[in-house]
C-alpha cells in the first residue's frame, strides 16, 4: 500500500494515500505509522495535526493496526504461529495478504522459509517463486546440522537460484517475502551481523545483481498458499538431513 511522508508533532511519519496519492481519510482520522518496517503500529491521527510533505509516496511493507496490538506486546503484534490470539491472526493474515496485493502485476515474488529441528540441528530451506505469466518454480535444500538462521538465509538463495533458472532479467521487479525478522534486518533494514558473515555476504552480492528487488517480512502461516509451500519444501529438507545423520 502506498504510504507519504509527513509531520506529526514534529515527527517525521508517513500517512497512508489513495493510488492518487490523495490521503485516506475515516471519520476524520489518517492512519499513521512512525516506522516503514514490517509490522509496525499503525495509529489514526487527527487531520488537523498531520503536515503532509511534498514528497513522493512510498510502498511500505504491511503494519498492524496499534487498536488490536495487545497492550504491552513487543514486535509486530501478531504473536507467533501456535499462540496468536484470533484477533493477532487475523490481523497477520489480513497483512500478509495487503502486502502480496499491492506487488505490482509484473513482479516476480519469492516465497522463502528455512525449518530446523533443534537448534542447531538438521535443518532445511524451501523456496517457492512465482513468475509473472504464471510459471512456478520451486526447490528445497537438506543443510545436514544447521542453524534455524542459516536455513532462512540458504532459502533466499535458493530464491535467486530459481531467479536464474527462470532466466529472470537484472532489471525485474522482484519481491522476496521471508518470515525471519533477521534475515529482513540483515539483508533489507541494513542490521550488521557477526555471526553467518560469509554467507550473508554471499548473499548480499548476488542481490546487488538485481536492481530492483525488496525483501519483506511476514508473518509465518497465515494461510498463503506458496508460503505454506515452501514451509513444507523447508521442512523436506529437514527430513532429508536427519537421514544423512
Amino acid at each position: 500500500m502506498p504510504w507519504k511522508p509527513a509531520q506529526f508533532k514534529g515527527k517525521k511519519v508517513w500517512v497512508e494515500v489513495e493510488a492518487s496519492g490523495k490521503p485516506v481519510v475515516r471519520q476524520g482520522r489518517m492512519p499513521m505509522r512512525y516506522s516503514d518496517s514490517a509490522g509496525s503500529k499503525i495509529y489514526r491521527a487527527g487531520v488537523s495535526g498531520v503536515l503532509i510533505l511534498d514528497e513522493p509516496a512510498v510502498h511500505m511493507d504491511a503494519g498492524v493496526s496499534a487498536d488490536k496490538a495487545k497492550k504491552g506486546s513487543r514486535g509486530s503484534g501478531f504473536g507467533k504461529a501456535g499462540t496468536r490470539t484470533k484477533e493477532q491472526a487475523a490481523a497477520a493474515r489480513v497483512a500478509a495478504s495487503e502486502l502480496v496485493a499491492g506487488f505490482h502485476r509484473n513482479a516476480v515474488i519469492c516465497f522463502t522459509d528455512g525449518a530446523c529441528q533443534g537448534n542447531p540441528g538438521p535443518a532445511g530451506s524451501g523456496a517457492v517463486v512465482k513468475l509473472p505469466g504464471g510459471r512456478v518454480l520451486e526447490r528445497h535444500l537438506a543443510l545436514g546440522r544447521a542453524t534455524n538462521n542459516i536455513g532462512e538465509l540458504k532459502a533466499i538463495g535458493l530464491a535467486l537460484d530459481l531467479l536464474d533458472e527462470g532466466e529472470v532479467s537484472s532489471d525485474a521487479r522482484v519481491e522476496i517475502l521471508t518470515d525471519s525478522k533477521y534475515v529482513h534486518g540483515l539483508l533489507q533494514l541494513g542490521w550488521k551481523g557477526k555471526a553467518n558473515r560469509d554467507v550473508i555476504d554471499g548473499i548480499k552480492a548476488r542481490l546487488r545483481d538485481f536492481t530492483n528487488v525488496r525483501i519483506h517480512w511476514i508473518a509465518g502461516h497465515v494461510g498463503i498458499p506458496e508460503n505454506e509451500r515452501a514451509d513444507e519444501l523447508a521442512n523436506r529438507g529437514v527430513s532429508e538431513s536427519l537421514r544423512r545423520r
